[in-house]
């Protein structure tokens, strides 16, 4: 549920927002754990699902989602990493309510996993020096 209602209220800012960068890339981070009882493969393949989801919702294959946990130290969870090719296809992943489209699908992320934030973010990759 907190997952659905952040991703609605930055949906609804990051549209009006991207008329002007819809074509930058955009990486969507979820900080999250595992709910006991559940396991890194139930994980990959709730995603793998998941996944197949927004590309058909978006209308592209370009949406990449990783399971990213710390190979050294541990900082109890693991993270969502979800990148899109740009602001409109994030937006239209968001705007789209897995819940009303695929609920066992929205029902089993729930029994998966909490997750206590969410970020949004523009990578901007760095040349090297010349």
């Amino acid at each position: 549920m907190f997952k659905k209602m952040i991703l609605a209220v930055a949906a609804s800012a990051f549209l009006l927002l991207s008329v002007g960068v819809s074509a930058e890339p955009a990486v969507q981070v979820l900080d999250c754990k595992l709910n006991d009882g559940m396991t890194r493969d139930d994980a990959h393949a709730l995603n793998a699902k998941w996944l197949k989801w927004a590309h058909e919702i978006a209308g592209t294959d370009e949406i990449t989602s990783s399971f990213v946990s710390a190979i050294v130290g541990d900082f109890g969870g693991f993270m969502w990493v979800d990148s899109y090719p740009s602001l409109a296809v994030w937006a239209a992943i968001n705007e789209a309510e897995l819940a009303d489209d695929d609920p066992e699908l929205s029902a089993a992320f729930d029994a998966l996993q909490t997750c206590s934030s969410s970020s949004l973010l523009r990578p901007e990759q760095t040349e090297p020096a010349k």
